[in-house]
C-alpha cells in the first residue's frame, strides 16, 4: 500500500467559488493503463480502481487534498473499491481468487467476508452505519442479494419469484435497491426492487420496459436507474419515495448512475442522430433540468459515475482511459 501526493499547477482551482467561472474540473491519473472511479462521499473522498502495467487491478481512495492510497485484498490480483460512506469506511470486492468482498475501516484495517457456500461475493454500497449491500453467487452463478451489518451479521435475500438477484445500493436508513430476474421471459428481463430495512420487498417496472435496472438510492428513498424498451433504446428514470416514477430521455441512450440527497442525478448519454455518437456526461437537477457536459480532459467520451450531496461529480474518460476527473458545480 502506498500514498502519493499529486501536485498540479492548477490546484488553486479548488478554491474558486462554485460557479464563479462556470464549472471547474480537475483530473488525476494513477499511472495506470485504465482507471474508474465508483463513488464520492460528502467530504469529497473518491474510491474506485485502476489496472497497472502488469495488469493487476488495485482499489484506491483519493482524499480531497489529492493524496491517493491503494487498496489490495491480500493474495488477490484484482481488488475493486466501489463504495465509501461519510466516515470513510470503504467496501468492495475481489472477483479474482479468492472471490470475496471486503470492508476497510477509516483507519485502513481491511476485513474480507463471504457468505457460506458462495463462489463470488460483490459488496457494492456502504451506508453511514457501516451496513453493506451487495450480491453473492452460488455455484452456477445464481445470485442473491445480501445485507451485512456492522457487527458482521449477514442476511441473504431475494424478491419473491426471483431466480437471480443483484443489489446495488443502500441508503442511510438501510433501504436497498437493485434488480432481479424471474422465470418470465426466459429469466432475461430484469425488474427493479426496493427492500425496506424491515425486510419488505417491493418490485417495480417502468411501463413498456423490456428491463428495469435501479442503481442508486438516496437517503430520502428516491431511486434512479435505467430501463430499456424492446427496440433497445435506453432511458433514465427517477422513482420518488412514494413510488411515483418519472422517465427522462436526454439522449438516444441515457444511463443514470447516481443520485444524491438533493435528488440531483448524474450519468452519461449519447444520441447518434445529434452528437455523432459521442458520449457525454449529464447532471439532472432536482427540478428535472438536464445539463450535458464534457470533461476538458477527455479526448473521447465523458462518463459521470457518482455525485456527492454537494453536487460534485466524479467520472472517467474513454480516452485517455487512465484519467479520472472531478467536476465542481
Amino acid at each position: 500500500m502506498f500514498a502519493q501526493r499529486l501536485i498540479c499547477s492548477w490546484i488553486g482551482a479548488f478554491a474558486l467559488a462554485a460557479g464563479a467561472f462556470g464549472q471547474t474540473y480537475i483530473q488525476f491519473s494513477l499511472g495506470s493503463v485504465g482507471a474508474s472511479p465508483a463513488s464520492i462521499n460528502k467530504k469529497g473522498e473518491i474510491v474506485g480502481f485502476y489496472t497497472d502495467s502488469a495488469l493487476i487491478t488495485h482499489g484506491f481512495v483519493r482524499d480531497p487534498d489529492g493524496t491517493i492510497t491503494t487498496i489490495d485484498v491480500p493474495g488477490s490480483s484484482n481488488t475493486q473499491a466501489v463504495g465509501i460512506n461519510e466516515e470513510g469506511a470503504i467496501t468492495g470486492y475481489s472477483p479474482a481468487p479468492p472471490g470475496v468482498a471486503f470492508v476497510r475501516d477509516p483507519e485502513g484495517n481491511l476485513t474480507t467476508f463471504a457468505p457460506p457456500g458462495s463462489v463470488q461475493t460483490y459488496a457494492m454500497s456502504i451506508n453511514a452505519g457501516g451496513v453493506i449491500a451487495g450480491t453473492h453467487y452460488e455455484t452456477f452463478f445464481v445470485g442473491h442479494g445480501f445485507v451485512r451489518y456492522a457487527d458482521g451479521t449477514l442476511i441473504s435475500f431475494d424478491p419473491p419469484g426471483s431466480i437471480n438477484t443483484t443489489a446495488y445500493s443502500i441508503n442511510a436508513k438501510g433501504a436497498i435497491t437493485g434488480a432481479y430476474v424471474d422465470a418470465n421471459g426466459g429469466g432475461s428481463r430484469p425488474h427493479g426492487f426496493v427492500r425496506q430495512p424491515w425486510g419488505e420487498i417491493v418490485s417495480f417496472d417502468l411501463p413498456g420496459a423490456f428491463n428495469t435496472t435501479p442503481v442508486s438510492i438516496n437517503d430520502a428513498g428516491a431511486i434512479t436507474g435505467r430501463y430499456t424498451i424492446a427496440s433497445g433504446r435506453e432511458f433514465g428514470f427517477v422513482r420518488s419515495p412514494e413510488g411515483t416514477i418519472t422517465s427522462f430521455d436526454s439522449g438516444f441512450y441515457t444511463s443514470a448512475t447516481s443520485i444524491n440527497s438533493e435528488g440531483a442525478i448524474t450519468g452519461f448519454q449519447f444520441d447518434p442522430r445529434l452528437h455523432n455518437g459521442v458520449v457525454h456526461g449529464f447532471v439532472r437537477s432536482p427540478n428535472g433540468t438536464n445539463t450535458s457536459f464534457d470533461s476538458p480532459f477527455c479526448q473521447a467520451a465523458s462518463y459521470g459515475a457518482s455525485i456527492s450531496d454537494a453536487g460534485v461529480i466524479t467520472g472517467y474518460c474513454a480516452a485517455p482511459n487512465n484519467v479520472v476527473w472531478v467536476r465542481f458545480p
